[in-house]
């Protein structure tokens, strides 16, 4: 499962689990209000029906937990339905036989515990499984809703890739041709062939980045020995910019990264600061506590927050350089960070 899948999973199923997940706790928790509301209607029943056995003169043996005593005293607002719970009983006065005289009658509420006790494991536990239920019932919808997602991001990356395969020839082609054609006498030096050169080096960097998008995803992450990946690829770069002054940095040689991903990233990054960097510019390239940083002394960029996006581009070009390393970025878990001033840029990549 891809990772636009997989968040538009993950959101098809919390959104619906949680939606789900608030009415049950909600119910069940006027339920448990409701019902234990209840039950403390029934304790101050118990204690009018005891009054009246001592009003009768029924006996009260066999009732537990019940005391009473009789007191001479007044009231100024009495009321019949007093009823209180205090620390661990529950109390109510009640008018005795005789004038002036009141039965205080008392109950542990030992019993109301474990029934509250009881009511309250009965509703845990069936939220419990309900919420359960619907997490099953959500994680079947989520999968079911995605599945046509699914099958067009299949057709789509059928359709591209077998569309960048056929490019690979006309690509290849251009490039064989163009060496041929520099061969002439007569256009060795001509302009017309040295844009033609660029053209078709950009469709080239075009191919190669997009046979990369299309395994997005799938990058399993392994140790790499990062300083043998950049003196390789600075290697290139010195070879195709020798008037810029590379210095490297790398105070921790392994990461943990893909390395056809990571390799693709530098690569991109580092040209994006060969082509705008002045001549004779430098470009330094440090690692330190997991983070790689590239900085040029370049022209910087605008507006760096958007330099990312697939439709934006400052200079001439696609734009989807840029595009695909934050992609690879984020299939990867890397961090990026950008600080562009008019003196420079740098870009900071931070690995887990």
């Amino acid at each position: 499962m891809k990772s636009s899948e997989k968040r538009a999973f993950w959101k098809f199923f919390l959104t619906y689990f949680i939606s789900v997940a608030l009415l049950i706790l909600t119910a069940g928790h006027f339920y448990y209000s409701q019902m234990q509301h209840q039950l403390l209607e029934m304790e101050h029943f118990s204690l009018i029906e005891y009054a009246k056995r001592l009003k009768v003169g029924e006996s009260t043996e066999g009732l537990e937990g019940y005391t009473h005593r009789y007191e001479q005293r007044t009231f100024e607002h009495f009321s019949i339905d007093n009823f209180n719970q205090r620390n661990d009983q529950f109390e109510k006065w009640v008018p005795g036989n005789e004038k002036g005289v009141y039965i205080f009658i008392t109950k542990n509420t030992t019993h109301f515990e474990e029934q509250r006790n009881r009511l309250f494991f009965v509703v845990a536990g069936t939220q419990f499984h309900l919420l359960l239920l619907f997490a099953i019932i959500s994680f079947i919808l989520a999968r079911n809703a995605i599945a046509p997602l699914q099958k067009s991001i299949r057709e789509l990356d059928r359709f591209a890739k077998d569309l960048i395969h056929d490019l690979n020839t006309p690509v290849t082609s251009i490039g064989l041709n163009l060496k041929a054609l520099r061969k002439e006498p007569l256009l060795h030096n001509h302009s017309a062939l040295d844009r033609l050169q660029k053209s078709a080096d950009a469709i080239s960097d075009l191919h190669k980045n997009l046979r990369y998008l299309l395994h997005e995803g799938s990058y399993t992450p392994e140790m790499i020995d990062l300083e043998q990946m950049v003196d390789s690829l600075l290697a290139e770069y010195r070879q195709l910019y020798p008037h810029q002054h590379f210095e490297v940095a790398i105070l921790e040689r392994s990461v943990q990264a893909n390395t056809a991903a990571l390799r693709q990233i530098l690569d991109n990054l580092l040209s994006n600061a060969c082509k705008f960097s002045a001549d004779s510019g430098k470009i330094t390239l440090t690692y330190k506590d997991k983070k790689l940083t590239i900085a040029d002394e370049g022209i910087g960029i605008k507006r760096p927050e958007r330099i990312f996006e697939r439709s934006y581009s400052e200079q001439y070009g696609s734009g989807i350089g840029l595009d695909i390393v934050k992609r690879l970025c984020d299939a990867m878990q890397v961090h990026i960070d950008v600080l562009s001033t008019e003196r420079g840029t740098s870009i900071s990549l931070t690995f887990r």
